[in-house]
């Protein structure tokens, strides 16, 4: 790894003056699961490392009448323990549990996850691939490996909890020195592989906002990968519906890992809103989920066998969440 300044503010302050100073030089160090073995992989150089985990009010988890707030460094591990969300939020909790292995969710934050780099096989390589291969888009070329002849980066977005943060209606608390705003989770996303999160350098992640679900509210988190440990998921579905009087009156179903950003199948929500739910019903949306998903990504990476995945992951969620026991 090259050299680096390295920092540990005690205050959001202190931490928003050191990225308005070191603008587009600096990173933030969560729990550094995933910025550390890209600088060791030569992937990232910053030449400033700022830890925010000396900030006691990002380590918090808040619960009010409204809902839940989720400091952007509480760890994975100990949001996988909460009885908050086991209790409120159990997809949340599953997803979270699927994430690598303890020793990772351990270190790994909310905040990181959510601010996690898209990921790609042929740039997430040792500095041999590099060596082997002309530079991907990724890597500053002006090629995709991934999708031959793709005139854009096809990296994923792969983080388990932001396809079920978006189904439930998260918003993320974002902090500069200029301003704070609050955004839906689906809005930080760009759709660019290279640059994914639509973020100045001068501005973090401070909380994750969970509103209280309404009655009659239910939720489901599925995912695939070729390992169950460690492995990022080659695609995910969440989904969170809710029923009212056997009919179902919202819905919404949000795909993770097959482009550079979420997908909310929006054509799917509507087929299924205002009608009672059955299985004919769920079979038939599913098998038209991977052609929404290829519309509103334009992405390569949806090829035959990826197609297939989402069909099993968008019909499974959607029984699991409709015949799930217990309410909201």
């Amino acid at each position: 790894m090259k050299n680096f300044s390295y920092f540990e503010p005690s205050k959001v302050g202190a931490a928003l003056s050191l990225l308005a100073e070191h603008k587009g030089k600096a990173k933030i160090f969560g729990g550094g699961t995933d910025l550390v073995p890209q600088m060791k992989r030569g992937l990232a150089s910053p030449e400033v490392i700022i830890n925010l985990s000396k900030i006691p009010g990002l380590r918090e988890i808040n619960e009010s009448p409204k809902g839940v707030k989720i400091g952007a460094m509480v760890p994975l591990g100990v949001l996988e323990r909460s009885r908050t969300l086991a209790s409120r939020f159990p997809a949340l909790r599953e997803a979270i549990a699927h994430l690598a292995v303890p020793a990772i969710r351990s270190a790994g934050t909310i905040g990181g996850n959510v601010c996690l780099d898209t990921k790609c096989i042929y740039r997430d390589q040792p500095q041999t691939w590099e060596r082997a291969l002309a530079p991907c888009f990724k890597r500053g070329g002006k090629r995709c490996y991934v999708v031959p002849g793709g005139k854009t980066c096809h990296a994923s977005l792969a983080a388990d909890t932001v396809p079920i943060l978006i189904a439930l209606r998260g918003k993320a608390k974002i902090l500069s020195l200029k301003k704070k705003r609050t955004v839906p989770v689906e809005e930080l996303y760009t759709g660019d592989g290279i640059r994914p999160l639509a973020l100045s350098p001068e501005e973090i992640v401070g909380e994750i906002f969970l509103p209280r679900l309404e009655r009659g509210t239910r939720s489901a988190y599925l995912r695939y990968s070729l390992r169950k440990a460690i492995d990022f998921p080659l695609a995910s579905a969440a989904v969170s519906l809710r029923e009212k009087k056997g009919i179902c009156a919202d819905v919404r179903v949000v795909l993770g890992a097959v482009a550079p950003r979420p997908l909310r199948l929006a054509q799917m929500e509507a087929a299924l809103k205002g009608k009672k739910i059955t299985e004919q019903m769920i079979q038939e949306c599913s098998r038209r989920a991977p052609e929404e998903a290829l519309q509103i990504s334009k992405s390569g990476r949806i090829d035959a066998f990826t197609r297939k995945i989402i069909v099993s992951l968008v019909s499974q969620a959607l029984q699991k969440a409709w015949q799930a026991e217990g309410w909201a």
